[in-house]
C-alpha cells in the first residue's frame, strides 16, 4: 500500500471527515502578530483539510543543481539553481518543504509581471514545480476594475528555516509583491500589480493574527479553484509523484507533501461539486495563453471553436506537396507562397505552419543553415501580411532546430512547433526559454527520427498502450522542457500521429485523446494536462490504407473525417493541408462536440 493509502486509512479510522477542522483540531494551531493588510480577515472556523482526500500536482523532475541549465536571461525553472547574491540551503539529506502558493495580477502587463515573479521566487529560494493553466477571470467582490490573471504553482523551499515557517514564506512573497509595485493602502479586493497567496503548506493547518493556512476563502473563489484542480493527479499514486517531483524523497519527506495532497484533492472536489470545466470559458472565466506579438490571451476548448492549422511546406520533398513552392534551384516562390498563405487564412485557418525541411518516414535530413534560407524570408512576409490583413491569423514554424525556432521568433513567429518534442536538438528548450516573448511550444511525441522512426522497435509499445505510453513520454518531455526554463503554461501537445506508430497505433490514439490526457494528469502534468492538444492527421498513409487511395491528394476526405473523430476526442487543433476542403466539417463537428458537453452537464446535475 502506498503512504498514501496508509495515511488515508488512518484517517478512515480518525472523525475528521469533514471540509471544516473541529475546534479540537483548531486548538493546535500557532497563535501570533497582527493581520497583514494584505492578507484576508480570519474567520471563526478553521477550512482544515479534510482528511479523506489526496491530490497531486506537478511534472516537474528535479534535476541536481550541478545538472541545472544556465540561462543568460530570467527565466522559470524548476530546477534548484541559486542566484548570485544568495544561498538558499539546508543540511544534507534535509527534505525541502512545500506550499501552494496563488498568483494574481489585474495592472499592467500581466504576463510579464508572473515571469518577473518566478524570477524573484527563484532569488529566493522558492522553487515552482508544477504549475497550473493561467486563467483570465472577472474581478471579485470589487467588480469596477480590470479582468485579472490567475495561476497556482506547487513550490519548494529548500531551506528549511524559511520553508517551516510559513510566516517566513508570507514576508518573501510580501516583499516580492512590493519588488513588483504593489504599494501599501488602496482598496481591499481592488487592483493590484500582484498578488501571492499561500493556499496550503506542508505544516497543514496554521493559524495566527496574520496569517492562516489553508486560505480562508479559497473554498468560495473559483479563480482559485479552477488552478488548484489543474495541479490535482487522479493517481492512486500521488504522493509518491509528489515527493519525486519536490524532490523530498523518502517517507520523512513525504510527510512534507502529504497536506499538500490532501489540500488540492479537496479543492478538485470543491471545483467538480460546483460545475467544474462547464465553468471554463465562460464570460467569467477564461483558461487562456498568450500567443502573437501583442500577446493577445486566446482561449480553447468548452465552447470554443477548434482552431485549424493549414499547412504551409516550403520544402521540394514534403511526402504530399514537396515542390510546389519552391523553384528548380530549391529556391521559394514567394509569390506562390503568399497566395497559398492567404487562400488559407481566407478559408478559415487560424494558424499557418511553415516548414522548411520534410519529416515524412524515411526523410534525409537538411541542416539548420538551409532550413532558416527557406523558412525565414516567409515568416516575415507572412507576419507583415497578417499584421495588415484580418481575420487574426498566427505565424508557427515547423522546426526541430533551436537556432531555426530563436531567428524564427525574432522574424515574427507566433508558434514554435516541433515534432521532435525537443529530442532532436539539445538546445531547443534552452534556446525556447530565452525567447523575448513566451511564444507556445507544440512537443510531439516521436521516437528516433524521420529515418528509423517506423522500425518495428520504436513503433512498439509497453502493453500495446499506446496511448498510455505516449502521455508518459509527452510527461517527460514537458518536464524536461520545464527544468529547461520554459514556463509550463507556453507547452500544448502533439500525441504525434504517423511518427513511430503503426496504423493500429495511430487509430487507438485517435480514438483515445482523452485517455492521453488522463495520462498526462495522473503523471501530474499539471496545467499541459489541459493544454491545447494539436493532432495532424492530413494525408497521411493510414488514411490510404483504410480507404485505399494511392494518390494523397485523394485523402482529403478521410483527413476531414478523421479530424472530426479528433476533434469530437478532445483535440483542439488540427492541421491539415486543404483547409477550405475540412472547414465544413470541422464546425460540425464542433456541434456535436458542444451537444454531448450540454448532455454531460444535465446528466451531471
Amino acid at each position: 500500500m502506498s503512504f498514501l493509502g496508509r495515511a488515508l486509512r488512518r484517517a478512515g479510522r480518525a472523525r475528521c471527515a469533514s471540509a471544516v477542522a473541529t475546534e479540537k483540531e483548531s486548538s493546535s494551531v500557532i497563535q501570533g502578530h497582527r493581520p497583514h493588510r494584505h492578507m484576508a480577515h480570519l474567520r471563526n472556523g478553521t477550512a482544515a483539510y479534510p482528511s479523506q482526500s489526496c491530490t497531486p500536482w506537478s511534472v516537474a523532475r528535479i534535476v541536481p543543481r550541478s545538472r541545472a541549465p544556465k540561462v543568460a536571461r530570467a527565466k522559470f525553472s524548476t530546477t534548484g539553481a541559486q542566484s548570485d547574491t544568495a544561498s538558499h540551503a539546508s543540511p544534507p539529506n534535509t527534505p525541502p518543504t512545500t506550499a501552494v502558493i496563488a498568483l494574481g495580477s489585474n495592472q499592467g502587463d500581466r504576463i510579464g509581471v508572473f515571469r518577473e515573479a518566478y524570477k524573484l521566487l527563484r532569488a529566493h529560494g522558492v522553487f515552482i514545480t508544477s504549475h497550473s493553466s493561467l486563467y483570465e477571470t472577472a474581478p471579485q467582490y470589487v467588480t469596477d476594475q480590470s479582468k485579472f490573471l490567475n495561476a497556482a504553482a506547487v513550490v519548494r523551499i529548500d531551506d528549511n528555516a524559511i520553508g517551516n515557517d510559513p510566516l517566513k514564506l508570507l514576508a518573501i512573497l510580501k516583499k516580492i509583491e512590493k519588488q513588483l509595485g504593489r504599494r501599501d493602502g488602496g482598496v481591499r479586493f481592488g487592483p493590484r500589480p500582484i498578488d501571492l497567496d499561500i493556499l496550503f503548506h506542508a505544516r497543514g493547518v496554521f493559524k495566527t493574527n496574520t496569517l492562516e493556512i489553508p486560505h480562508p476563502r479559497y473554498h468560495e473563489r473559483d479563480f482559485v479553484l479552477a488552478p488548484l484542480a489543474d495541479l490535482y493527479s487522479n493517481s492512486d499514486e500521488m504522493d509518491t509523484i509528489m515527493s519525486k517531483q519536490t524532490g523530498v524523497g523518502s517517507e520523512e519527506g513525504t510527510t512534507k507533501t502529504e497536506n499538500i495532497v490532501i489540500g488540492l484533492r479537496n479543492a478538485h472536489r470543491l471545483w467538480l461539486l460546483s460545475g467544474g470545466e462547464s465553468k471554463v470559458n465562460q464570460e467569467c472565466l477564461k483558461r487562456v495563453v498568450p500567443v502573437g506579438k501583442s500577446q493577445e490571451l486566446t482561449s480553447w476548448g468548452g465552447s470554443e471553436r477548434t482552431k485549424i492549422m493549414g499547412i504551409l511546406n516550403v520544402t521540394p520533398d514534403s511526402f504530399s506537396d514537396g515542390g510546389e513552392l519552391v523553384s528548380d534551384d530549391d529556391g521559394i516562390n514567394l509569390q506562390k507562397i503568399i497566395t497559398r498563405a492567404s487562400a488559407m487564412q481566407k478559408s478559415g485557418a487560424s494558424f499557418i505552419d511553415i516548414g522548411g525541411q520534410s519529416t515524412r518516414p524515411g526523410a534525409i535530413r537538411v541542416g539548420k543553415e538551409v532550413e532558416m534560407r527557406r523558412v525565414l524570408p516567409v515568416v516575415k512576409a507572412l507576419s507583415e501580411l497578417f499584421d495588415s490583413q484580418p481575420p487574426k491569423t498566427f505565424i508557427s514554424v515547423d522546426t526541430f532546430y533551436g537556432a531555426v525556432a530563436s531567428e524564427a521568433a525574432k522574424c515574427g513567429a507566433d508558434v514554435i512547433n516541433d515534432v521532435s518534442g525537443g529530442t532532436l536538438c539539445p538546445d531547443m528548450f534552452t534556446t525556447l526559454s530565452t525567447t523575448e516573448l513566451p511564444i507556445p511550444y507544440v512537443c510531439m511525441h516521436m521516437r528516433g527520427d524521420p529515418q528509423n522512426m517506423q522500425s518495428n522497435a520504436l513503433s512498439t509499445y509497453s502493453g500495446n498502450d499506446v496511448v498510455g505510453v505516449v502521455g508518459r513520454e509527452l510527461s517527460g518531455r514537458a518536464t524536461s522542457a520545464m527544468n529547461a526554463g520554459v514556463e509550463p503554461w507556453r507547452l500544448w501537445t502533439d500525441p504525434g500521429i504517423g511518427f513511430a506508430k503503426t496504423d493500429n497505433g495511430n487509430w487507438d490514439l485517435i480514438g483515445g485523446l482523452g485517455k492521453v490526457r488522463s495520462s498526462l494528469q495522473e503523471q501530474g502534468a499539471g496545467c499541459v494536462a489541459r493544454s491545447p492538444m494539436l493532432v495532424g492527421v492530413s494525408r497521411k498513409g493510414f488514411l490510404g490504407t483504410a480507404t485505399h487511395r494511392e494518390d494523397k491528394k485523394d485523402r482529403d476526405r478521410a483527413t476531414a473525417a478523421a479530424s472530426c473523430a479528433a476533434i469530437i476526442e478532445g483535440a483542439d487543433i488540427v492541421r491539415v493541408h486543404d483547409v477550405e476542403a475540412v472547414i465544413d466539417a470541422v464546425r460540425v463537428a464542433d456541434e456535436v462536440r458542444w451537444a454531448r458537453e450540454r448532455a454531460k452537464r444535465r446528466e451531471d446535475k
